[in-house]
């Protein structure tokens, strides 16, 4: 189920690279007001403007997630971080939850220290290593892989996004994604999409506050399948990271070794 999984991330992302940042859609004269939706230009959306609207915010979490369901089984990779950037203190969660396994590890930084937990199958255990805070950097780029140009989606309305008014804007074309060959969800069949949707949740400082796409397809066989990426950016300001609760059974761990 990895392996599948793995396969399916590399390439629905190649294929998801084709087709954004492409020209604007064009103007069909309806009004937002009245229901429709218009074409827009953000281009102050981007990289860095994600990185300095963090950084000035001084701490964020972010969540990275993927899923795939084939067969009636759902398996979810998620990649969290909580940031602080002004005490230097971030805690990544990263799991992998399916039918056959599931892996968790949580690494905490703190004071020059890197603490990570490991769990396989209810087993725990631990490591600690000197490592200065990189997971800002971690989390941003993760970002990067989020639908970063709006150009062709449309501005649908507002709503609101973790307490915070954000401008929607949706993407959908089934061209490019029309048939895909046989073994990309693992299956070994051809897929035939039937829908593929991109959301994306801006608020009023032009922040990308969630990205994420949606594919449904259908193999030749009627089996029904599925593909869900999403990056959600929360708690922008107010991030705290405390101590973990297992981070002196990591310590202890630790001087039980050196002894």
């Amino acid at each position: 189920m990895t392996t599948r999984l793995l396969t399916v991330l590399v390439l629905s992302l190649v294929a998801f690279a084709g087709c954004v940042g492409g020209e604007p859609a064009a103007d069909d004269g309806t009004d937002v007001a009245d229901g429709g939706a218009a074409p827009v230009d953000r281009s102050d959306l981007s990289v860095e403007a994600t990185d300095r609207l963090l950084r000035d915010a001084g701490s964020f979490t972010a969540t990275w997630s993927y899923s795939t369901t084939e067969a009636g089984e759902t398996t979810t990779i998620t990649n969290a971080y909580q940031v602080d950037l002004q005490a230097n203190r971030s805690i990544e969660t990263f799991t992998m939850s399916g039918p056959d396994a599931r892996t968790d590890f949580e690494t905490f930084v703190a004071d020059g220290s890197a603490y990570t937990r490991y769990e396989t199958d209810g087993e725990a255990f631990y490591q600690v290593r000197p490592q200065d805070d990189t997971s800002f950097q971690s989390a941003v780029d993760r970002g990067t892989l989020s639908y970063e140009s709006v150009d062709d989606a449309r501005l649908v309305g507002t709503e609101t996004f973790d307490g915070v008014t954000v401008d929607r804007y949706e993407y959908s074309d089934l061209s490019t994604w029309r048939q895909i060959g046989a073994g990309a969800f693992g299956s070994g069949e051809n897929v035939t999409v039937t829908d593929f949707t991109v959301v994306i949740l801006v608020d009023a400082d032009g922040l990308a506050r969630q990205t994420a796409w949606t594919l449904t397809g259908e193999t030749d066989d009627g089996e029904t399948v599925s593909v869900e990426w999403r990056y959600e950016v929360t708690d922008v300001g107010s991030t705290a990271v405390p101590d973990p609760d297992w981070l002196d059974e990591a310590r202890a761990q630790q001087t039980d070794t050196a002894a």
